[in-house]
């Protein structure tokens, strides 16, 4: 099983709301933006920005290989097939779609994709291991009638009817919150999700934490607008619902004029800020970093960023479940108004946000995250 499983990449979907990465770093001509590959989404979105360059790196090679098939099939077939290939819409011509992407993919990618068909014939936006275990147990979380008020959300179409959802279902609401408890135990959500991220908790709290998030979106906004909620209760996004950005027509139009700005790396980003060159502002996205490395790590992977980074280059991250406080680096100037408007604008619901612009002096302005 476990073999199995390491044959599919980690990530596949995009979970987080790329429209708030663009508010954060204002990416523009002349830049040069360097983000985490994951599931490929952000970095797409990103793209459609127009910088001059947009560096993907990855630890795990299969991120850029589910990266590098949605670049291609993002150049080669137009919005309705793009769809029906990645997993949006039904098709039952996947692998023939596929055919024609092969010679356009790099050799390791064409391996890669040429021994997983069968994560093909499914839509490669539902392969990942974490994509495949969501639809796993959500569908196991419907059929036991757990879990019944988001549906009721999901159907409403005004916030009032959603609020009333909400009075209504007090009662379940707070066995559902025992059963997030349990459910994202570190240990236990890691060996569900095949995700590492959750044992990564500072707080040893994260059921309670997401679940009580979750709520409060449902209280400002509409369940149906986030992509994420969908697919962590259907197991899939919504086809005539909200998307991830590059996923919609406006989107997917403007990454697709500047694929040729797309590079890909096989490394950790914490050897890459000293390689990157001076000689223009460099905006990184670093996307749940506290899912795979400490804080020590983490502040540090900022101060080396801010140090190889000229004024003007940009910084924003995103924490799931680690409440971490933000890094104080000399020439660090962050931007906690921002990262707030972000934090409660964002369809992704759980992150928090940080936002820092490197500045040329030795100005130091340290703040927090925003607390739950």
């Amino acid at each position: 099983m476990i073999g199995a499983l390491r044959r599919r990449p980690l990530y596949s979907a995009c979970n987080e709301d790329s429209r708030s990465e663009l508010k954060a770093l204002a990416p523009e001509r002349g830049d040069t933006v360097v983000c985490i590959a994951a599931g490929g989404g952000r970095a797409l979105a990103l793209l459609g920005a127009g910088p001059s360059r947009l560096l993907a790196i990855d630890r795990r090679e299969s991120q850029l290989h589910t990266l590098e098939l949605k670049a291609a099939a993002l150049d080669a077939f137009a919005m309705e097939t793009l769809r029906a290939f990645l997993g949006v819409d039904a098709d039952a011509h996947r692998l023939d779609q596929y055919a024609l992407l092969r010679a356009s993919l790099t050799p390791r990618a064409r391996r890669y994709w040429d021994a997983r068909r069968s994560l093909l014939r499914r839509g490669v936006l539902y392969a990942g291991r974490l994509e495949t275990a969501l639809a796993r147990h959500s569908a196991w979380l419907r059929r036991a009638g757990v879990l019944v008020w988001p549906r009721a959300c999901f159907a409403a179409t005004t916030l009032d009817e959603q609020r009333a959802v909400l009075a209504r279902s007090a009662a379940e609401i707070v066995r559902g919150e025992r059963l997030w408890r349990a459910f994202f135990h570190p240990i236990a959500s890691a060996l569900a999700l095949q995700d590492p991220s959750f044992r990564r908790s500072t707080e040893g709290r994260v059921g309670t934490y997401l679940y009580r998030r979750m709520l409060d979106f449902a209280q400002r906004r509409l369940v149906r607008e986030s992509a994420l909620l969908h697919l962590i209760y259907h197991g899939h996004y919504d086809p005539n619902g909200a998307l991830p950005l590059w996923l919609t027509a406006e989107g997917a139009e403007r990454a697709r004029k500047h694929l040729a700005r797309l590079e890909f790396r096989c490394a950790s980003i914490e050897e890459l800020p000293p390689r990157l060159p001076r000689d223009a502002p460099t905006k990184w996205s670093l996307s749940d970093v506290s899912a795979w490395m400490p804080q020590h790590r983490f502040h540090a992977l900022v101060a080396r960023i801010t140090g190889s980074s000229v004024p003007g280059s940009r910084v924003c991250w995103r924490h799931l479940a680690a409440q971490w406080a933000a890094p104080r680096v000399p020439g660090l100037v962050h931007d906690a108004p921002l990262a707030r408007r972000l934090e409660r604008e964002d369809s992704s619901v759980f992150y928090t946000f940080g936002v820092a612009q490197i500045d040329d002096g030795d100005t130091l302005r340290g703040c927090s995250p925003p607390q739950p």
